[in-house]
């Protein structure tokens, strides 16, 4: 008889005791049955943008505040876990590969906590064994299944760019109330690594950073939604009365923006310091935090200086600015066009709504934070 049910078993071929041994599953000392009580252990499935996946990270402390006995696990998408690991909260961290599915078969949780509509997120939310599913999951006919009415409300959001564009609540608003938690305050974690840090202060000594302002630019908006990238005249403009006012200046862009941070260094003659185009996330952490305030679009340094606790500039255009919380650390620069949160990745209008917001709105904005 072999014992399915043992999490050794990879169910479609023999195990390994077994292969290199010849052991039958009667006498298997290595035999190990699936776990059916998943109680106090908590699923959560996350896969998008590093961006995305950072914000997500403010349910993690309502959720050891609701259940203090809880054991965490995340999956999320591979090349996307260095935003995770390091943070309390979580136990475990499943990257999203083929061995994920080994994993789901072989464990029972209290709770899974599906908060993507990929089809990725919804299959393998369907696939979890748990006796409470919250969020999102799909079932034999194609159909997304909602937890909740708040689940529902952010389904039709995100299928529909009037509704879209109509929602006033933030992210983390709408998350909390499909989770069921009572503050939708709890803060973004970021993880700071011992060696990123000290690597970091090295950075810092180098350029003479210790004394005064320091702002951290970061001027890129990634592969898929470049229209929420603003000007390079409008950075130019405002890296250059920075300057002007003895604030030292930090450059901040993946592989993707190295011939922008380069551009910008040249055209603000050496003003700017690049911090490096190739640095990992962790050392990408370390260097934002040694910022007093950052400026940029919608993306992962966004949520990654709100969690730093930095004041922050959020320039907005195709995204909604409605939904991203600031937790009172900063101010949103929207663009005046009647067209913004469109959400569309191409553009035929000139100007563009980024194109329409001023170095002159975005300086005023600067000098308000800076008094507060």
């Amino acid at each position: 008889m072999i014992k399915t049910d043992c999490v050794n078993f990879p169910l479609d071929r023999p195990c390994k005791a077994h292969k290199s041994t010849g052991i039958k599953c009667s006498s298997c000392r290595k035999y190990r049955p699936f776990n059916k009580d998943g109680k106090g252990k908590i699923l959560v499935i996350k896969l998008g943008a590093m961006g995305d996946v950072l914000r997500t990270t403010f349910i993690l402390e309502g959720l050891k505040n609701r259940y203090p006995k809880c054991r965490i696990t995340w999956i999320v998408a591979k090349g996307s876990e260095s935003v995770l690991e390091g943070n309390p909260y979580i136990d475990r961290i499943w990257p999203f590969d083929l061995g994920i599915f080994k994993l789901l078969v072989s464990e029972k949780f209290d709770t899974v906590i599906n908060l993507d509509l990929s089809p990725e997120s919804l299959s393998l939310a369907g696939l979890a064994f748990t006796n409470m599913k919250i969020g999102y999951w799909i079932d034999e006919s194609r159909r997304i299944l909602c937890s909740n009415n708040a689940a529902k409300i952010w389904l039709e959001m995100s299928g529909n760019d009037r509704k879209k564009k109509e929602n006033k609540h933030t992210y983390q608003y709408w998350m909390s109330k499909i989770i069921g938690l009572k503050r939708s305050d709890y803060e973004i974690f970021v993880p700071l690594r011992t060696n990123s840090v000290r690597k970091a202060k090295v950075f810092l000594k180098k350029h003479g950073l210790r004394n005064g302002i320091v702002v951290g630019i970061n001027p890129g908006a990634g592969k898929r939604w470049r229209l929420k990238k603003w000007t390079d005249r409008g950075f130019i403009e405002i890296i250059n009365r920075l300057s002007k006012n003895k604030i030292k200046v930090l450059l901040f862009g993946g592989p993707e923006e190295k011939n922008l941070i380069k551009k910008l260094v040249r055209k603000t003659g050496n003003r700017a310091i690049s911090t490096g185009t190739d640095n990992s996330i962790p050392d990408f952490f370390a260097l934002l935090d040694l910022c007093d305030i950052v400026i940029c679009g919608d993306t992962l340094a966004l949520h990654a200086a709100l969690g730093l606790k930095k004041k922050v500039i959020a320039i907005f255009g195709p995204t909604s600015a409605p939904e991203i919380e600031m937790y009172d650390r900063g101010r949103k620069v929207v663009s005046p066009a009647s067209c913004v949160c469109c959400y569309d990745p191409l553009c035929k209008k000139h100007p563009t709504c980024m194109d329409r917001i001023s170095a002159e709105i975005v300086w005023n904005s600067f000098q308000t934070l800076l008094k507060e």
